[in-house]
């Protein structure tokens, strides 16, 4: 599923695990602080999404995903902070990632 290669982040190398934890962090924090009518049911579909392949994650590799998911839940994705404009980018981001219309 996810391969534990990492990627560069704003302070260092964090694996595909912790992007997915901070992925599903970040649409639970965004969707409790700046969701809309129009964009609500996305939100919802994303935190169903991305909190599956949270759970269908291995031990090692959940354990290095909830440090980025509470992150994410407290407003911090990846060393920056979530606002308005960061959450519709990585939204966007996540429904095309996830096929969602």
């Amino acid at each position: 599923m996810f391969s534990s290669a990492p990627f560069l982040m704003a302070d260092g190398l964090v694996s595909d695990a912790g992007k997915l934890g901070a992925n599903a962090g970040a649409m639970r924090y965004c969707r409790d602080n700046f969701k809309t009518e129009d964009d609500d049911g996305r939100y919802n579909i994303l935190v169903i999404k991305t909190t599956k392949d949270f759970g269908d994650l291995d031990g090692g590799d959940k354990a290095k995903a909830l440090i980025t998911r509470k992150a994410a839940e407290d407003g911090d994705y990846l060393g920056k902070k979530l606002d308005k404009k960061r959450c519709a980018s990585i939204r966007k981001i996540l429904l095309l990632q996830y096929s969602v219309d």
